[in-house]
Protein backbone atom coordinates (compact mmCIF):
# COMPACT_ATOMS: atom_id res chain seq x y z
CA UNK A 1 0.00 0.00 0.00
CA UNK A 2 1.16 3.33 -1.05
CA UNK A 3 2.15 6.21 1.66
CA UNK A 4 -0.43 8.67 2.36
CA UNK A 5 2.12 11.32 2.28
CA UNK A 6 2.09 10.68 -1.21
CA UNK A 7 -0.78 11.89 -3.65
CA UNK A 8 -2.30 8.90 -5.68
CA UNK A 9 -3.40 9.47 -9.24
CA UNK A 10 -5.32 7.55 -11.82
CA UNK A 11 -4.71 8.46 -15.33
CA UNK A 12 -6.78 6.53 -17.98
CA UNK A 13 -6.04 6.63 -21.77
CA UNK A 14 -2.37 7.27 -20.58
CA UNK A 15 -0.47 5.91 -23.35
CA UNK A 16 -0.69 9.18 -25.73
CA UNK A 17 -1.12 12.55 -26.22
CA UNK A 18 -3.11 14.69 -23.70
CA UNK A 19 -3.12 11.05 -21.27
CA UNK A 20 1.04 10.62 -22.07
CA UNK A 21 1.84 14.00 -20.76
CA UNK A 22 -0.33 14.20 -17.63
CA UNK A 23 1.08 11.01 -16.26
CA UNK A 24 4.46 12.39 -16.98
CA UNK A 25 4.24 15.68 -15.65
CA UNK A 26 2.24 14.71 -12.56
CA UNK A 27 4.88 11.80 -11.68
CA UNK A 28 7.38 14.46 -12.15
CA UNK A 29 5.43 16.54 -9.37
CA UNK A 30 5.92 13.94 -6.72
CA UNK A 31 2.73 11.86 -7.28
CA UNK A 32 2.16 8.13 -7.43
CA UNK A 33 0.64 7.36 -10.98
CA UNK A 34 -0.89 4.84 -12.07
CA UNK A 35 -1.51 5.32 -15.38
CA UNK A 36 -4.00 2.85 -17.59
CA UNK A 37 -3.72 1.54 -21.33
CA UNK A 38 -5.21 -0.72 -23.44
CA UNK A 39 -2.28 -2.04 -25.88
CA UNK A 40 0.56 -3.80 -23.73
CA UNK A 41 3.55 -2.80 -26.29
CA UNK A 42 2.00 0.62 -26.38
CA UNK A 43 2.03 0.56 -22.29
CA UNK A 44 6.09 -0.98 -22.23
CA UNK A 45 7.07 1.97 -24.64
CA UNK A 46 5.20 4.86 -22.79
CA UNK A 47 6.93 3.50 -19.17
CA UNK A 48 9.95 3.18 -20.76
CA UNK A 49 9.55 7.33 -22.20
CA UNK A 50 8.27 8.34 -18.74
CA UNK A 51 10.91 6.63 -16.76
CA UNK A 52 13.82 7.73 -18.93
CA UNK A 53 12.13 11.83 -18.45
CA UNK A 54 11.28 11.34 -14.65
CA UNK A 55 13.72 8.85 -13.37
CA UNK A 56 12.23 8.70 -9.73
CA UNK A 57 8.50 8.07 -11.03
CA UNK A 58 6.24 6.35 -8.77
CA UNK A 59 4.62 4.87 -12.01
CA UNK A 60 2.64 1.76 -11.96
CA UNK A 61 0.56 -0.36 -14.96
CA UNK A 62 -3.02 -1.52 -15.42
CA UNK A 63 -4.15 -2.41 -18.32
CA UNK A 64 -7.72 -1.83 -19.42
CA UNK A 65 -9.87 -1.88 -22.40
CA UNK A 66 -12.80 0.80 -21.58
CA UNK A 67 -14.96 -1.14 -24.88
CA UNK A 68 -15.55 -4.06 -21.91
CA UNK A 69 -17.12 -3.19 -18.92
CA UNK A 70 -16.07 -6.60 -17.49
CA UNK A 71 -12.72 -5.14 -18.25
CA UNK A 72 -13.33 -1.78 -16.21
CA UNK A 73 -14.76 -3.65 -13.53
CA UNK A 74 -11.57 -5.53 -13.07
CA UNK A 75 -9.28 -2.47 -13.50
CA UNK A 76 -11.00 -0.75 -10.76
CA UNK A 77 -10.60 -3.70 -8.73
CA UNK A 78 -6.69 -3.81 -9.46
CA UNK A 79 -6.70 -0.25 -8.58
CA UNK A 80 -8.09 -0.78 -5.42
CA UNK A 81 -5.77 -3.56 -4.71
CA UNK A 82 -2.82 -1.42 -5.47
CA UNK A 83 -3.88 1.66 -2.88
CA UNK A 84 -5.75 2.49 -0.06
CA UNK A 85 -7.09 5.95 -1.35
CA UNK A 86 -6.76 7.97 -4.87
CA UNK A 87 -6.42 11.43 -4.31
CA UNK A 88 -7.20 12.24 -8.14
CA UNK A 89 -8.88 10.48 -11.18
CA UNK A 90 -8.71 11.98 -14.36
CA UNK A 91 -11.05 10.19 -16.91
CA UNK A 92 -8.90 11.22 -20.31
CA UNK A 93 -9.55 7.96 -22.33
CA UNK A 94 -11.83 8.38 -25.26
CA UNK A 95 -12.31 7.67 -28.89
CA UNK A 96 -13.96 9.31 -32.01
CA UNK A 97 -14.82 6.32 -34.32
CA UNK A 98 -15.49 6.81 -38.43
CA UNK A 99 -19.11 4.36 -37.96
CA UNK A 100 -21.15 2.83 -35.49
CA UNK A 101 -19.49 -0.02 -34.06
CA UNK A 102 -21.18 -2.21 -30.81
CA UNK A 103 -19.18 -3.10 -27.92
CA UNK A 104 -19.45 -6.86 -26.30
CA UNK A 105 -21.78 -5.15 -23.81
CA UNK A 106 -24.26 -4.13 -26.49
CA UNK A 107 -23.55 -0.71 -26.53
CA UNK A 108 -22.65 2.24 -29.42
CA UNK A 109 -18.55 2.18 -28.59
CA UNK A 110 -18.23 5.80 -28.85
CA UNK A 111 -20.75 6.30 -25.74
CA UNK A 112 -19.41 3.36 -23.52
CA UNK A 113 -15.76 4.30 -24.23
CA UNK A 114 -16.85 7.88 -23.46
CA UNK A 115 -19.55 8.18 -20.79
CA UNK A 116 -20.25 4.75 -19.26
CA UNK A 117 -17.02 3.41 -18.80
CA UNK A 118 -15.62 6.44 -17.15
CA UNK A 119 -18.52 6.88 -15.53
CA UNK A 120 -18.26 3.01 -14.17
CA UNK A 121 -14.62 3.66 -12.74
CA UNK A 122 -15.50 6.81 -11.39
CA UNK A 123 -18.38 5.16 -9.40
CA UNK A 124 -15.72 1.69 -8.31
CA UNK A 125 -13.34 4.25 -7.01
CA UNK A 126 -15.48 6.73 -5.59
CA UNK A 127 -15.20 4.83 -1.70
CA UNK A 128 -10.97 5.34 -2.52
CA UNK A 129 -11.26 9.13 -3.44
CA UNK A 130 -13.34 10.68 -0.61
CA UNK A 131 -11.48 9.79 2.20
CA UNK A 132 -9.27 11.79 0.65
CA UNK A 133 -8.29 15.59 1.48
CA UNK A 134 -8.17 17.16 -1.25
CA UNK A 135 -10.46 14.37 -3.70
CA UNK A 136 -10.59 15.92 -7.52
CA UNK A 137 -11.85 14.32 -10.21
CA UNK A 138 -11.02 15.95 -13.72
CA UNK A 139 -12.97 14.51 -16.93
CA UNK A 140 -12.00 15.40 -20.57
CA UNK A 141 -14.87 16.83 -22.31
CA UNK A 142 -14.67 18.98 -25.75
CA UNK A 143 -16.08 22.34 -27.10
CA UNK A 144 -17.95 19.28 -29.36
CA UNK A 145 -20.42 19.44 -26.71
CA UNK A 146 -22.31 22.94 -27.52
CA UNK A 147 -22.57 21.43 -31.53
CA UNK A 148 -25.90 19.80 -30.73
CA UNK A 149 -28.67 20.70 -28.73
CA UNK A 150 -29.28 17.92 -26.26
CA UNK A 151 -28.90 14.09 -25.89
CA UNK A 152 -30.60 12.35 -28.22
CA UNK A 153 -32.67 10.97 -25.44
CA UNK A 154 -35.06 8.64 -27.21
CA UNK A 155 -32.40 7.16 -29.36
CA UNK A 156 -29.13 7.28 -26.87
CA UNK A 157 -27.50 4.85 -29.00
CA UNK A 158 -28.09 6.35 -31.79
CA UNK A 159 -29.74 3.58 -33.53
CA UNK A 160 -31.83 5.07 -35.76
CA UNK A 161 -29.84 7.89 -37.35
CA UNK A 162 -26.11 7.20 -36.25
CA UNK A 163 -23.41 9.96 -37.27
CA UNK A 164 -19.81 9.77 -35.92
CA UNK A 165 -19.91 13.38 -35.02
CA UNK A 166 -23.50 13.67 -33.23
CA UNK A 167 -21.78 10.25 -31.28
CA UNK A 168 -18.80 11.83 -30.19
CA UNK A 169 -20.40 15.63 -29.75
CA UNK A 170 -23.23 13.86 -27.15
CA UNK A 171 -20.92 12.04 -25.13
CA UNK A 172 -19.12 14.81 -24.44
CA UNK A 173 -22.13 16.09 -23.49
CA UNK A 174 -22.70 13.30 -21.08
CA UNK A 175 -19.15 14.37 -19.46
CA UNK A 176 -20.53 17.84 -18.23
CA UNK A 177 -23.36 16.11 -17.29
CA UNK A 178 -21.84 13.69 -15.18
CA UNK A 179 -19.27 16.26 -13.95
CA UNK A 180 -22.27 18.51 -12.96
CA UNK A 181 -24.59 16.11 -11.21
CA UNK A 182 -21.46 14.31 -9.91
CA UNK A 183 -20.63 17.50 -7.88
CA UNK A 184 -24.12 18.37 -6.89
CA UNK A 185 -24.26 14.50 -5.22
CA UNK A 186 -21.35 14.83 -3.38
CA UNK A 187 -21.32 18.65 -2.37
CA UNK A 188 -21.45 18.18 1.43
CA UNK A 189 -17.94 16.98 0.71
CA UNK A 190 -14.28 18.08 -0.50
CA UNK A 191 -14.44 16.62 -4.14
CA UNK A 192 -13.79 18.88 -6.71
CA UNK A 193 -15.56 17.48 -10.09
CA UNK A 194 -13.97 19.24 -12.99
CA UNK A 195 -14.39 19.07 -17.05
CA UNK A 196 -12.10 20.26 -19.21
CA UNK A 197 -11.89 21.72 -23.11
CA UNK A 198 -8.24 20.81 -23.84
CA UNK A 199 -8.44 22.34 -27.33
CA UNK A 200 -7.90 20.42 -30.68
CA UNK A 201 -4.94 18.98 -29.97
CA UNK A 202 -2.08 17.21 -32.26
CA UNK A 203 -1.82 13.66 -31.61
CA UNK A 204 -3.37 10.15 -33.26
CA UNK A 205 -6.26 10.93 -31.50
CA UNK A 206 -8.66 11.20 -34.88
CA UNK A 207 -7.20 8.71 -36.28
CA UNK A 208 -9.89 6.21 -36.17
CA UNK A 209 -12.24 9.05 -36.99
CA UNK A 210 -13.81 9.55 -40.65
CA UNK A 211 -12.61 11.23 -43.35
CA UNK A 212 -13.63 14.87 -42.91
CA UNK A 213 -12.56 15.19 -39.45
CA UNK A 214 -9.03 13.13 -39.76
CA UNK A 215 -8.80 16.48 -42.77
CA UNK A 216 -9.95 19.23 -40.23
CA UNK A 217 -7.13 18.24 -37.65
CA UNK A 218 -4.47 17.85 -40.70
CA UNK A 219 -5.64 21.29 -42.09
CA UNK A 220 -5.23 22.91 -37.98
CA UNK A 221 -2.33 21.67 -37.70
CA UNK A 222 -0.82 22.55 -41.24
CA UNK A 223 -1.89 25.86 -40.27
CA UNK A 224 -0.61 25.78 -36.89
CA UNK A 225 -3.47 26.36 -35.03
CA UNK A 226 -3.72 22.95 -32.81
CA UNK A 227 -2.12 22.43 -30.00
CA UNK A 228 0.71 20.06 -28.99
CA UNK A 229 -0.31 17.51 -26.38
CA UNK A 230 1.91 19.61 -24.00
CA UNK A 231 -0.50 22.72 -24.29
CA UNK A 232 -3.66 20.47 -24.44
CA UNK A 233 -2.30 19.06 -20.98
CA UNK A 234 -2.05 22.06 -19.49
CA UNK A 235 -5.75 23.22 -17.91
CA UNK A 236 -6.05 19.25 -16.72
CA UNK A 237 -2.92 19.63 -15.16
CA UNK A 238 -3.74 22.90 -13.75
CA UNK A 239 -6.84 21.43 -12.09
CA UNK A 240 -4.85 18.71 -10.87
CA UNK A 241 -1.96 20.07 -8.76
CA UNK A 242 -3.94 23.20 -7.31
CA UNK A 243 -7.11 22.33 -6.03
CA UNK A 244 -8.39 25.22 -5.30
CA UNK A 245 -8.83 26.38 -8.68
CA UNK A 246 -11.49 24.17 -9.06
CA UNK A 247 -13.76 25.01 -6.97
CA UNK A 248 -16.54 25.47 -6.71
CA UNK A 249 -17.27 22.02 -7.75
CA UNK A 250 -18.88 21.51 -10.62
CA UNK A 251 -16.70 23.76 -13.12
CA UNK A 252 -16.44 23.48 -17.38
CA UNK A 253 -12.11 24.86 -17.73
CA UNK A 254 -10.69 25.90 -20.93
CA UNK A 255 -6.94 27.60 -21.16
CA UNK A 256 -7.11 28.01 -17.26
CA UNK A 257 -10.89 29.72 -17.14
CA UNK A 258 -14.20 28.68 -16.14
CA UNK A 259 -16.35 29.08 -19.02
CA UNK A 260 -19.74 28.44 -19.26
CA UNK A 261 -21.10 25.31 -21.80
CA UNK A 262 -23.70 25.07 -23.46
CA UNK A 263 -27.15 25.47 -21.50
CA UNK A 264 -27.73 21.70 -21.80
CA UNK A 265 -25.24 20.51 -20.00
CA UNK A 266 -26.16 22.37 -16.81
CA UNK A 267 -29.69 21.05 -17.55
CA UNK A 268 -29.86 19.49 -13.54
CA UNK A 269 -32.98 17.44 -14.76
CA UNK A 270 -31.12 16.35 -17.61
CA UNK A 271 -27.87 15.65 -15.28
CA UNK A 272 -30.01 13.41 -12.62
CA UNK A 273 -31.94 12.04 -16.14
CA UNK A 274 -28.89 11.21 -17.60
CA UNK A 275 -27.33 9.27 -14.06
CA UNK A 276 -30.01 7.17 -13.81
CA UNK A 277 -30.42 5.80 -17.29
CA UNK A 278 -26.13 5.32 -16.80
CA UNK A 279 -27.16 3.72 -13.43
CA UNK A 280 -29.77 1.30 -14.94
CA UNK A 281 -27.24 0.25 -17.92
CA UNK A 282 -24.35 -0.62 -15.78
CA UNK A 283 -26.58 -2.20 -13.10
CA UNK A 284 -25.20 -5.39 -13.60
CA UNK A 285 -21.40 -4.22 -12.88
CA UNK A 286 -22.22 -1.38 -10.12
Amino acid sequence: MCSFEVETAIVTGATAGIGFVTARELARAGMRVVALGRDAGRIRNTDSAIRASVPHALLDWVRSDFASLSDVSRASAAIAGMTERVDLLINNAGNLLDRRQITEDGFEATYQVNHLAPFLMTAKLLPLLLPSANPRIITLSSIGHSMIDDMNWDDLQLDREFSPFRAYAQSKLANILFTCQIARRHADSALIASAVHPGLVASDFPNKADASTRHHYQEASTRGEALSPDQGADTVLWLALDPAVGAPSGGYFHLRERVAPSAAAVDPEAAERLWAISERQLAPYL
